[in-house]
């Protein structure tokens, strides 16, 4: 998303995604093959009294990280993500266009947004490129994000969303090529992304998490209801076939019975990503740290580098 590099350089791409229980940190390696694998991943706590800056430098000395690409995520609620009409402008003129757009729909004024776009998949019978999906927050937001890697000496490539990261993930999962929904728990919120052969078509944003989740087992049955919602504006926007299968990312604490309920309201096959049949894993990264830093890893598996 938002690009500070024309182009970086290297076979290696880490993300570290500072957060409440510490920083997630996962290096992805290319292989000249094309093969993928995890070097390293984990949530790493500060030590105590050591600020963000401080504990950024640490982990790139740690774990060398100056000699990799190096991308980061805003945080879910520090941004807008929308879709819009795309504006009939030459390229060098599209985001001066969507600004104007978008002026109408944000909190705060206009000359306080810092934007970017990615395509939309194609809408309708037709299959036109119709819209964007634009990425907005305050440019204030985004620099206080930036400065304690700065402050690191750490040259970020790449601030990208999540929603991008689980579609990265998606990618790597043959149900991918049939249309699938893939959800990711938070303590306080359920990220659900249906994707289509590599392309973001749908996100939302559940008010609930794995920690609601563990109080109120019922509250299982509306994120089945909220899932096929979300699968049945799919059918109808975009005129797709039909979502295949759900997954779900690797969770924290155990939520029993979660994927037979999903399977009963949704009428789909539902199954959890083993990371290990995606991308080959280091023996050296701890499986039971995976769930803490699917985003990181996520972040990690980007592959367009180069400015929108």
């Amino acid at each position: 998303m938002f690009s500070f590099t024309k182009k970086q350089k290297g076979n290696r791409l880490s993300a570290l995604v500072p957060g409440s229980a510490g920083t997630a940190c996962a290096t992805v390696l290319k292989t000249g093959s094309g093969r993928l694998k995890l070097e390293q991943a984990g949530v790493f706590r500060p030590n105590p009294g050591q600020s963000l800056a401080e504990h950024l430098q640490q982990l790139k000395h740690q774990f060398t990280l100056s000699r990799n690409r190096t991308t980061t995520l805003l945080p879910m609620g520090d941004y807008h993500l929308m879709m819009v009409d795309a504006p009939e402008v030459p390229p060098a003129e599209l985001k001066a266009a969507v600004r104007w757009r978008i002026r109408d729909r944000i909190d705060f004024h206009i000359d306080d947004a810092l934007l970017d776009v990615f395509d939309a998949p194609p809408s309708g019978a037709r299959g036109v490129q119709e819209s964007l999906y634009v990425v907005v927050s305050r440019t204030s937001t985004v620099q206080s994000l930036i400065e304690p890697f700065d402050a690191a000496g750490i040259d970020l490539g790449i601030i990208d969303i999540p929603e991008l990261a689980m579609r990265n993930i998606a990618a790597q999962l043959a149900a991918d090529k049939e249309g699938m929904a893939l959800l990711f728990f938070e303590e306080d919120h359920v990220l659900v992304t249906l994707t289509r052969n590599a392309t973001l078509y749908l996100a939302r944003n559940m008010d609930f998490g794995y920690r609601q989740l563990q109080e109120t087992p019922e509250l299982a049955n509306r994120l089945a209801l909220e899932l096929q919602r979300s699968m049945d504006y799919y059918d109808r926007h975009f005129q797709q076939a039909p979502i295949s299968s759900v997954v779900l990312c690797p969770l924290p604490v155990a939520l029993p019975g979660m994927e037979l309920r999903l399977a009963e309201h949704t009428g789909l096959s539902v199954q959890s990503i083993n990371l290990s049949e995606i991308i080959e894993v280091d023996e050296n990264v701890e499986v039971g740290q995976l769930s803490g830093c699917m985003l990181a890893i996520g972040a990690a598996l980007r592959t367009e580098m180069t400015q929108l």
